[in-house]
């Protein structure tokens, strides 16, 4: 699994002044992202069921709802979910940096790869219903 965490720069978000409203995502394209009002746990959340291909765990401990832009540079790991396949480099002589980087220099979070028990369900059983 993946844990969010703040990096040790400290954070560098800025607190949504539209808290009344949901949150929001907007990918303008695979590796960037805008996140309107949302709390770190909708974000977690987010990265874990569009870009990354674990869980995604929010330990931040910060309380409250962002907004801030992320960019960067996907790789063969993210977006699988998604179906598409990533495209290919560009000639961009200064491309954004990779998602963990980006992470940390752009909104002063980390994201680290790590291993943690997990809630997993097993079915060790399976049979069709009987006609009533």
């Amino acid at each position: 699994m993946y844990v969010l965490s703040v990096a040790k720069t400290g954070n560098k978000l800025t607190k949504s002044e539209n808290q009344g409203s949901l949150p929001g995502f907007g990918l303008r394209g695979l590796g960037a992202l805008s996140v309107h009002n949302s709390t770190m746990s909708d974000f977690a959340g987010m990265m874990q069921e569009t870009v990354m291909d674990r869980p995604v765990i929010d330990k931040t401990e910060l309380s409250g709802r962002y907004d801030f832009d992320l960019n960067w540079t996907p790789d063969d790991s993210q977006f699988g979910g998604m179906g598409g396949k990533l495209p290919p480099p560009t000639d961009n002589t200064n491309p954004p940096p990779n998602l963990y980087t980006a992470i940390q220099e752009q909104i002063g979070l980390k994201l680290d790869a790590t291993k943690a028990p997990a809630d997993v369900m097993v079915v060790d059983h399976v049979e069709k219903p009987s006609e009533n």
